[in-house]
């Protein structure tokens, strides 16, 4: 199948996205998808443009791209603390001044800045920096970083927002960072119930080789197996229910409210 007639899914290379990816990038559906690789930031661009039919975007994308659809009980949550969306300080966050943005996120852009006004008080003017982390906190008071880098990062003499963790302490609630969602115009598979299925069958098989991606991600990232499996298991959830819904409709309020989006809508999905 050529590129111009197949469905193009934009993929997010982090290790928090790899069981959701994990089928596609082994060859589920290969006779019907085409696969991009992005970070976060790209992958929103690329499915807002129609340059990909679907993607695994971050989640205040969702309100940002016209005429998508939900891919029903999948996204990137953390119950409590994921560990790899982090501030980064080298003050106490009631005192953060400046605040350095890794350019390659969006939902935790606008996360951090929530928590940081509502739960500490202050409303640091940012700055758009690759994720950089020696140069972020050269020109800024902290930084925030996201996905593989924060889990690189160093953290002696800082202190730590594990944001997932901020929110949750604050609202009670996991927090979703991102979402499969499909263009309403995305090419038709003739396939019975149509893409939505490879979705789950692609996490299905991301679950069932949990140890080969720690093996690979032991080599790159530096954890230890253990803390690597606990990542992947605990830190990290792929269910969208009901506390996951809840989560996001209140994310959303607050996004609005300081204007992060343009207006709520509701959730709907393939």
């Amino acid at each position: 199948m050529s590129d111009n007639h197949a469905f193009r899914i934009s993929i997010i290379d982090y290790l928090n996205a790899a069981p959701l990816n994990y089928g596609f990038k082994h060859g589920l559906g290969f006779e019907h998808f085409h696969l991009k690789f992005h970070v976060p930031s790209l992958c929103a661009d690329r499915l807002r443009e129609g340059l990909v039919d679907a993607g695994l975007i971050s989640s205040i994308e969702y309100l940002r791209i016209p005429s998508l659809r939900i891919v029903p009980g999948l996204c990137i949550a953390s119950p409590k603390r994921v560990r790899s969306v982090v501030v980064l300080s080298k003050v106490p966050p009631e005192e953060i001044r400046t605040l350095a943005l890794d350019t390659s996120s969006r939902t935790s852009v606008v996360l951090s800045q929530i928590l940081l006004r509502e739960r500490f008080g202050v409303h640091p003017q940012v700055v758009d920096l690759a994720p950089d982390q020696t140069a972020m906190l050269d020109q800024c008071d902290a930084a925030l970083l996201i996905g593989d880098v924060a889990m690189r990062a160093r953290r002696e003499g800082l202190l730590v927002l594990d944001l997932a963790e901020e929110w949750h302490a604050w609202t009670g609630l996991p927090f979703v960072f991102a979402l499969w969602c499909v263009r309403e115009d995305a090419p038709p598979l003739g396939v019975p119930g149509g893409a939505g299925p490879f979705f789950h069958k692609s996490l299905e098989m991301g679950k069932q080789n949990l140890a080969t991606m720690v093996d690979e991600a032991w080599r790159t990232i530096g954890w230890t197996k253990p803390e690597l499996q606990e990542y992947l298991t605990e830190n990290i959830s792929y269910s969208l229910g009901e506390a996951e819904r809840d989560s996001l409709a209140l994310f959303y309020e607050k996004a609005v409210k300081h204007g992060f989006a343009p207006e709520l809508k509701p959730l709907r999905f393939l």
